[in-house]
């Protein structure tokens, strides 16, 4: 279980960057910041040449570079494409702009579409995560992904059980058919993912889509974990909530349909708890759409696996 000790430790070990002394040092320009999500560590800046970038600092994830580095060199073979890095330092990378809209803008007019590109994407990221592991190791996938699945059920979970809406005895459930299944398939219930796959993670611009914040994090489901990530997010962002309670079992059935039923709703339960827990009930995010408290109905419904 992740306490408040580990995450102060995290926060503690991440790289304490001055945005004022990289941009200064690279005679960059402040155009501004928090655009994405509020946060002071995404800047839009624009070089000497006038040209418009995207400055990140401070938490940069480990294997960030090498992804987009290797992305951009297979490119071809990818159903998206990715930003280019432009510079990088310690603790910050400059990365090229792309125009266009994010996924979630389309969600209203072109649901389907949407869904359909989160899945190429999710199926072709696969492909930037083999070509690493030819030459990377990612970690201990078993022990890493257990520690991980383990630590968020129970984190996500709690603000759940404190405002009445589960009993934790569900929460064991979980806990249990999850152990059990790992018990029977170890390390191939595992696999190594982007994580967030997602509707403003995702740049439609013409005939392209970019993926943003590359990363490899060990996931439960393998592979189809980025695809169930994406369509929690779209429970989020959707103003339709009639509309996702139908169409988002649909979905599953029509993209998942080679793996266990079981074991696909056991993972978007978990995926929900996040969203329910985490996002609405902890975070009280400020980006969902549509009505907040149909949402917490439907997750519950996803949670509880009642469809």
């Amino acid at each position: 279980m992740i306490n408040k000790a580990t995450q102060q430790q995290e926060n503690e070990n991440e790289p304490k960057v001055d945005m004022e002394s990289v941009i200064k040092e690279n005679n960059l320009h402040l155009i501004e910041t928090e655009f994405f999500r509020q946060k002071k560590t995404v800047a839009r800046v624009k070089d000497a040449q006038g040209n418009r970038l995207i400055l990140k600092t401070g938490r940069i994830d480990s294997f960030q570079v090498l992804l987009l580095k290797t992305a951009k060199l297979i490119e071809s073979q990818l159903y998206f494409k990715v930003p280019a890095i432009i510079k990088q330092g310690e603790g910050w990378i400059l990365l090229e702009e792309v125009k266009g809209q994010f996924l979630n803008e389309l969600y209203a007019e072109k649901s389907d579409w949407c869904v359909e590109v989160s899945e190429k994407i999710a199926d072709s990221y696969q492909l930037v995560i083999q070509e690493i592991q030819k030459t990377q190791s990612l970690g201990n996938l078993l022990a890493d992904g257990q520690e991980w699945l383990f630590s968020r059920l129970n984190l996500w979970s709690k603000p759940i059980v404190d405002a009445g809406l589960i009993d934790f005895s569900l929460v064991q459930q979980l806990k249990k058919e999850f152990e059990e299944v790992i018990a029977k398939k170890g390390e191939n219930f595992f696999g190594w993912v982007h994580g967030n796959i997602i509707g403003d993670h995702i740049i439609v611009s013409g005939s392209d889509v970019y993926l943003l914040d590359l990363n490899a994090v060990p996931r439960i489901g393998g592979g189809y974990y980025d695809f169930l990530r994406a369509l929690d997010f779209m429970l989020l962002k959707a103003g339709n909530d009639k509309q996702m309670s139908a169409s988002i079992p649909k979905w599953i059935g029509q993209y998942l349909s080679e793996f266990d039923e079981a074991e696909v709703r056991l993972v978007f339960a978990f995926r929900n708890i996040g969203i329910l827990g985490w996002d609405i009930l902890h975070h009280k995010v400020e980006y969902t759409v549509g009505d907040i408290d149909a949402k917490k109905q439907l997750a519950l419904r996803f949670i509880r696996r009642e469809y």
